[in-house]
């Protein structure tokens, strides 16, 4: 007979009292769950959104149920500010956001993206694997858990006319994102006069013309079909696009350590993942659109030097009045000018 029982102590007590444990263990499990309410830009069936939902998949078997996700895909949420606020009053936990996403929690989270900094994959790789730490380091200082960069390629000038050089360029309706400071001034600087608009909107504006011209890497122009309606692409890095997850870390702290551990394991190895394959993508994406009719333009590369030079002046300017970090800017052109001139083994860190 089971020790547990005594005379004192009838079978249907013992059963009952059993019972009332096990729905307390389900209560106290139940209270200690966490749903992590996520939004993007990332339409259902593409394969961020399917990975992401294989990685939440694995996150909730890991931890017993204890940590699941709510996905909110193809910007139904609203753009990044609209996000961002959203996660502020608790209404969302997190976000999928674009290079200059985060810019109005940590200013310095865009540096990557700056105009013309990059002229290849290689300069991307090599400044990326001495300073994506420290980067990551200040978005979650500023109260953001993030599992890393996703490399979205180079932007590119997508257009309904051919744009070789700067005389192009004039007249054209040129899109800019929204609180995007830096791209703003630079296209000034070069004497163009942007559109402003949100992410979230291209699509419509370039359906009712108030854009003809946009700036975007192949793989998301196909993903958010904006090359249904651009003609030409102009075979010029612009700025490397990238993309990362923020998570309230005030929401985020209340997941149990140990399974923060498991959330943080699945996440980076899912957005190293996302990193790996994003050059191949673009490579992909960018015959395709070359396959699919999209004519290739050759840039005047007698202006190409002038361009970075008044973009770099107009960069420095804006860190000049505390847009981004003197320092951390100094650092990656530091980093840039050593790989160009095969000095790999300078230390440029500040």
């Amino acid at each position: 007979m089971n020790s547990c029982l005594t005379k004192k102590t009838p079978a249907w007590q013992f059963a009952v009292r059993m019972a009332t444990a096990l729905i307390l263990l389900g209560l106290i499990s139940t209270a200690n769950a966490q749903t992590i309410k996520l939004a993007t830009i990332a339409p259902e069936g593409s394969s961020w959104m399917n990975s992401m939902r294989a990685g939440a998949a694995e996150i909730k078997e890991r931890t017993e149920g204890r940590v699941t996700f709510k996905f909110y895909g193809g910007g139904v949420q609203g753009n990044d500010k609209q996000v961002l606020r959203k996660m502020r009053i608790g209404q969302l936990h997190g976000g999928a956001f674009t290079s200059n996403g985060l810019i109005d929690v940590q200013k310095d989270s865009q540096l990557y993206a700056l105009p013309m900094l990059f002229s290849n994959y290689e300069e991307v790789q090599f400044v990326r694997a001495r300073m994506d730490d420290k980067l990551r380091g200040l978005i979650e200082e500023a109260g953001y858990v993030n599992f890393g960069f996703a490399g979205g390629g180079f932007a590119r000038i997508m257009s309904n006319q051919p744009i070789a050089n700067l005389g192009d360029l004039q007249g054209r309706k040129v899109w800019v994102p929204d609180g995007d400071r830096i791209s703003y001034e630079a296209s000034k600087a070069l004497g163009i006069s942007p559109v402003i608009m949100p992410l979230t909107d291209v699509m419509t504006g370039l359906q009712t013309e108030l854009i003809d011209t946009i700036m975007s890497p192949p793989a998301a122009t196909i993903i958010l079909q904006w090359n249904t309606k651009v003609s030409y692409i102009t075979e010029l890095p612009l700025s490397y696009i990238f993309a990362m997850i923020a998570i309230d870390k005030k929401y985020f702290d209340r997941i149990q350590p140990a399974d923060q551990v498991i959330v943080r394991e699945v996440m980076e190895r899912i957005y190293e993942g996302f990193d790996t394959e994003g050059k191949e993508d673009n490579q992909k994406a960018y015959k395709a659109l070359i396959d699919n009719g999209m004519k290739p333009v050759t840039p005047d590369r007698g202006q190409i030097p002038e361009w970075s030079k008044v973009i770099r002046e107009s960069n420095r300017k804006l860190a000049g009045e505390g847009a981004i970090d003197v320092r951390l800017l100094d650092e990656i052109e530091c980093y840039i000018t050593a790989f160009r001139s095969d000095d790999t083994a300078k230390d440029c860190s500040q």
